[in-house]
């Protein structure tokens, strides 16, 4: 196969480096497919750039962080792994490698102030490289933050997990979603930016918007902060029903009742067209217009924005929020419904919040709290309610 030169006679650094922040155009991507094509050597190198900058793109929301000590650290996993599945090649007798590292060296002495992380950080479960994807998992009680290889940005929620091909950008651009994530999408109207969740998917161009999917939830719902999105649910018989959501909607669609009891649909364009244009139908999904974008999306900043939130709606984002199992042993409860903002504040410290605004009773355990109702708190509640 017939390669480019400057992609033969050394490593395309430069060109690589462009890929990964999403800046090579159609005939700079083809050679570099070429180059990467010509030989097991080319392939391998990439891959090890590849592993090196994702580890370099990503960090946790919390950005303390020894630049030094954590390549200190990844110099001894790299030795470790020459004879395993890490690195294929040795470092003393591979100079290419040798240059790759150094390349990622001085990238993290150059942006590790209050921005990168290293794969070494997540080598508790965090985050999983393999030749065909990334993983990124964000454990009970923490939030992740990731750079894409385009530029773009994702924040992952407690409980959460993001998948990528390792070729993303390369044709496209596409994650998969169990959780919650918040994307801040660079721009390219020649690849859309897909998000994959287990009933629906969500195109983006380069916009803002928050998508939580969590498996164990009734609800997908997808809130668009800047520009606009588009949301595609498939039916029974594969037919694609096709949303756009505008400045400050979302839509929140209804997994048990099930798309396949869509009513009578729109075409859209020819009539041949495999998208849809569906009405909206309250019990099915609901298209809300005029929302509060940080009551879906605060969960990532500083301030934690919560209005009208049912306990039983509470309780579950605070067994995420806290890595803790709370029960609600009253249903009574779950009629009482609560508004503040959380900001760095403990779990016993919030718990004494909601005592102060709704009749909880609460029991803390190890790993686990119990709500029940109050009986005599409830009493005051409702004199100072009926003052």
């Amino acid at each position: 196969m017939k390669t480019d030169s400057t992609f033969t006679d050394q490593f395309p650094e430069e060109y690589l480096s462009r890929f990964f922040n999403g800046k090579l155009d159609k005939d700079e991507i083809m050679k570099l497919q070429n180059w990467i094509k010509s030989s097991e050597e080319n392939l391998s190198e990439f891959e090890a750039y590849r592993k090196i900058w994702l580890a370099t793109a990503i960090h946790f929301a919390n950005k303390k962080f020894d630049a030094e000590a954590a390549w200190e650290k990844t110099i001894s996993q790299i030795h470790a792994n020459e004879s395993g599945k890490g690195f294929i090649y040795s470092l003393k007798n591979n100079r290419k490698l040798q240059r790759v590292l150094q390349i990622a060296a001085m990238f993290i002495i150059f942006v590790s102030v209050g921005s990168i992380g290293s794969w070494l950080i997540f080598s508790s479960g965090n985050i999983e490289i393999t030749n065909n994807s990334c993983q990124v998992f964000a454990p009970q009680g923490s939030k992740s933050q990731i750079t894409l290889p385009d530029g773009s940005i994702a924040w992952i929620n407690a409980g959460s997990r993001l998948t990528y091909k390792s070729d993303y950008n390369l044709n496209e651009r596409m994650v998969d979603l169990q959780g919650e994530a918040y994307f801040d999408v660079r721009s390219n109207k020649e690849k859309p930016f897909v998000v994959q969740t287990s009933h629906l998917k969500v195109k983006a161009y380069g916009t803002v918007f928050n998508v939580k999917a969590y498996p164990e939830e009734k609800t997908i719902v997808t809130t668009l902060v800047e520009g606009n999105v588009e949301v595609e649910v498939k039916n029974n018989t594969n037919e694609i029903y096709s949303y756009t959501l505008k400045h400050h909607q979302n839509i929140i669609y209804h997994i048990d009742t099930g798309i396949s009891e869509m009513p009578a649909e729109k075409e859209t364009g020819n009539e041949n067209a495999s998208i849809k244009k569906a009405e909206v139908r309250d019990e099915q999904i609901q298209v809300v217009s005029d929302i509060k974008p940080e009551l879906f999306t605060s969960w990532k900043d500083e301030n934690w924005v919560l209005e009208g939130v049912a306990l039983d709606e509470l309780a579950p984002l605070l067994d995420r929020r806290f890595n803790t199992r709370i029960e609600i042993l009253n249903d009574t409860l779950n009629k009482y419904k609560f508004t503040g903002t959380i900001r760095n504040e403990t779990l016993e410290q919030v718990l004494v919040i909601l005592r102060l605004t709704t009749p909880l009773e609460y029991q803390l355990g190890k790993g686990f709290v119990t709500w029940q109702l109050d009986k005599e708190l409830e009493k005051d509640y409702f004199r100072l309610l009926n003052r």
